[in-house]
């Protein structure tokens, strides 16, 4: 059953579809003036590019802690990703490379991957900004997007768009803007505010205390949620069309407990089926299981 391109840490189980975001900044003025300059984002300008059937990922080896703009241009013929996660101890992005791509669904998550974010699937020509804190330390980046595209073949971090960079310095009392609209991930809920039809400046955030994302697909003209609920609990392809669109599947990166992403998301009108397919780190069913599926009705 084909969810999405990517897969970074969602390869654990299932590859997740995204579309990114802005940050807004906040600024202050007169005796704050310092403070402003502290609160300003730091920009990190990653260029996904490929030579023949190699993949590469341009980026900065450093970036000061704190409130940091990540982003992606894509100057490929295909739709690229950069998602990171930070690596506690000695560990490589090679590592979390094999890690994320193993073949054992349900697999349990170790504890030295943490935080995630970073931007998923921008198309061809496009790019795609998020506005997130990162904490000192050492971070992997890799395009989970696939080849062979619909969960199939290699991605492209195994065909050499990969990399780590380094977060240095104190991220202090770095703060994310507010945004108008909120998408928040509990532990297996979802919650909405403020999301409508067209462009939405979001804060996402997961206040659980496992890892989770959240894939919203289109459910389709005299379908319903209980439709879909139907598809994902499934372990076979559906009867006849299914009750989702899957090629025009929008979301977030995958993030852990505690952190939270400014980020744009572009929605229809409609209802969408929002889920999260991620398992909890100690392995297991992936979360939609556990009931993690929401209609989010958008007008």
């Amino acid at each position: 059953m084909h969810a999405t391109t990517d897969r970074g840490l969602t390869r654990l189980i299932v590859p997740a579809i995204v579309a990114i975001a802005a940050g807004a900044l906040v600024a202050g003025c007169g005796d704050d003036e310092e403070k402003t300059a502290a609160a300003k984002p730091t920009p990190f300008a990653v260029t996904a590019t490929a030579d023949g059937k190699k993949k590469a990922l341009e980026f900065p080896t450093t970036v000061k802690a704190g409130l940091v703009t990540m982003t992606l241009t894509n100057s490929d013929k295909v739709s690229r990703s950069a998602g990171i996660a930070r690596l506690v101890g000695d560990h490589t992005v090679d590592e979390f490379i094999e890690t994320v791509n193993t073949d054992e669904e349900g697999a349990p998550i170790p504890d030295w991957i943490e935080d995630g974010g970073g931007l998923s699937t921008v198309e061809p020509g496009e790019t795609a900004t998020i506005t997130q804190i990162l904490t000192p330390g050492k971070y992997a980046i890799s395009d989970d997007e696939t080849k062979g595209g619909q969960g199939e073949g290699q991605t492209y971090s195994q065909l050499g768009a990969k990399g780590e960079f380094t977060v240095t310095g104190d991220a202090g009392d770095a703060e994310l803007p507010a945004q108008p609209a909120t998408l928040t991930a509990k532990d297996y809920s979802y919650e909405f505010k403020g999301l409508k039809a067209g462009t939405n400046q979001v804060r996402f955030e997961n206040t659980g205390k496992e890892l989770h994302h959240a894939i919203m697909f289109p459910i389709n003209l005299g379908k319903t949620l209980a439709d879909a609920k139907a598809l994902f609990a499934s372990d076979g392809p559906p009867k006849g069309p299914p009750p989702v669109d899957f090629d025009n599947g929008l979301g977030t990166q995958v993030i852990d407990g505690g952190i939270a992403q400014n980020i744009e998301l572009d929605l229809k009108a409609g209802s969408y089926a929002v889920v999260c397919f991620i398992q909890d780190r100690a392995g297991g069913a992936p979360h939609v299981a556990k009931g993690m599926i929401s209609e989010l009705v958008v007008k």
